[in-house]
Order: C-alpha cells, then structure tokens, then sequence
C-alpha cells in the first residue's frame, strides 16, 4: 500500500499543484462572496425571524424561508460569476457567455459541456466543483438551522 502511494507521489505531475494554485484566486473569493450572502441571511434573519416565529401565519413563516433561499440562490449565481469571469479573464475560455455556460455545468457538478479548457488547464474544473459542494454544504447548514428554528414553534 504504501508503495503505490509513494508510486503515485513520484509520478505525479506538477500540472495538478499549479492548478490548484491557480484556482486558490477564484476559490477565495468563492468563499468570501458566500461568506457575505450568509451574512446577510443571517441578519435577514435575525431582523425578522424572532417576530416571524411567533406568528400564528405559516404563510410568513415560509415568506421567510422562500427570501432566504433566493438570497442563498442569488449567492451561489453570483459565485457562479467569480469563476465565469476567472476563465475569460485567463483566456481559458474566449467568450462570457461560453464560461458562463462552462462554470454554471462545473459549479452544478452537471459536467455536460461542450466547453473544453484547454490541456494544461483541464482538470481545473474539479476544483470549482469541489469548492461548488463546500459552498452548497454551507448553505444547506445554514437553511436547516433557519428551518428548526421556525418549526420549533409548531411542535
């Protein structure tokens, strides 16, 4: 075991690393831009969640969650911005609307794209995805903890 994981360190291409590397610019601001919109549905919250909650009205309650999603909605296009503009931005992609469409099918984890980086960049994709799934995982957290706290009251 030990040997194939030495084996695959030794012939590892350092293509991977720089990519990483790269990618740490769209990756960083990924994550503060989403770091924001749940600053927001986090005030958002806190400004009208405690009146909501005790309401009798479901319908405002779920007024809540239904602008909380579109804010999380609208962060995660927003991010999906951030790495549409790195790849036109690089010369990775030539024109907006194809990085846009590349970055929408990466960051969805989708892969269906006609859009191919070039070589020495493809794989550079996975790192959007990657960073796509903490930022959907975040968001998820953040709608249950949203969702628990309204649903306390009904029970």
């Amino acid at each position: 075991m030990l040997e194939t994981i030495t084996e695959i360190f030794a012939n590892l291409h350092h293509q991977y690393t720089e990519q990483f590397v790269t990618a740490l610019i769209p990756m960083i601001l990924t994550v503060i831009c989403h770091g924001w919109g749940m600053a927001i549905v986090r005030n958002y919250f806190r400004r009208f969640g405690p009146s909501i909650t005790h309401s009798l009205s479901r319908t405002m309650r779920m007024l809540v969650v239904v602008v909380i999603v579109t804010i999380m909605l609208t962060t995660h296009y927003l991010e999906i911005i951030i790495w549409a503009s790195f790849y036109f931005a690089t010369d990775m992609i030539q024109t907006v609307r194809a990085a846009m469409s590349f970055s929408v099918q990466t960051y969805t984890t989708l892969g269906a794209t006609n859009v191919i980086l070039p070589v020495r960049w493809q794989g550079l994709e996975g790192f959007e995805a990657l960073t796509a799934m903490l930022m959907f995982g975040w968001s998820t957290a953040m709608l249950v903890a949203v969702v628990q706290k309204l649903g306390a009251i009904e029970s």
